[in-house]
């Protein structure tokens, strides 16, 4: 998993260099006759792999979301993206979980493909960036049991509990322009999270925006329709 990171994190350096050696010539060949911050464009969009994923989970977990997008520059990309999600589980043991939330998220993507500057051409890109996520919601856990050591009978009881998340992400995508300002596109995403459980508590089973809370890093997956302003 390391190494997964470590790869990550080499592309996303190696793009941030590109788009400042560029931007650089940019500068160089305009005679700094440009403006130092000009917002090109805002892309809103929406998410529309939940038609399919709801289908998959039978309903155990649900999905929703959507992003925010700016331009700056031509170079730049910051991006927030916020959403609704929960699960609802029954083990095999009887356990009950439930539990759902609105997540957001801030991040910065960078553009890997050169465009052509003609205003009247089709815009593709190829997206390499990080996000930083959140999420505070309640959660119920039912029937849990509980081995009582002095009587050496099982206990059943019902917790109801609060927890707040923050993870990390790096994610990569493209998005296709299909018609004038009209995309679609995909992002795939690894997360890591940073918020640790105490010792001998439980963590909740789903995390909005993150998806199912397991030790390691967990994948994710968009599949996005948007339109550019």
């Amino acid at each position: 998993m390391y190494s997964i990171y470590r790869y990550f994190f080499s592309v996303l350096l190696a793009c941030c260099v590109t788009t400042i050696l560029t931007g650089q010539e940019v500068k160089k060949e305009k005679n700094d006759s440009t403006k130092s911050f000009v917002l090109n464009s805002v892309r809103v969009e929406v998410d529309v792999s939940p038609v399919l994923t709801t289908f998959l989970n039978r309903g155990d977990i649900f999905h929703y979301e959507a992003a925010l997008q700016a331009e700056i520059n031509k170079r730049f990309y910051p991006v927030f993206e916020m959403g609704y999600a929960g699960g609802n589980k029954l083990t095999n043991s009887g356990i009950s979980y439930s539990g759902d939330a609105l997540f957001y998220r801030l991040g910065m993507d960078f553009n890997i493909i050169k465009n052509k500057t003609d205003n009247n051409s089709i815009n593709n890109f190829f997206l390499v960036g990080a996000r930083l996520g959140y999420t505070h919601f309640k959660y119920d856990m039912l029937n849990v049991s509980f081995e009582d050591d002095y009587w050496g009978t099982s206990i059943q009881k019902d917790i109801q509990n609060k927890s707040s998340n923050l993870w990390f992400e790096i994610t990569a995508g493209i998005r296709v322009e299909i018609s004038k300002n009209l995309y679609i596109g995909w992002t795939a995403r690894i997360k890591n999270m940073l918020t640790q459980t105490e010792v001998g508590a439980y963590k909740p089973w789903y995390v909005a925006g993150f998806g199912i809370n397991e030790d390691e890093s967990v994948w994710g997956f968009n599949y996005l329709i948007g339109y550019k302003f």
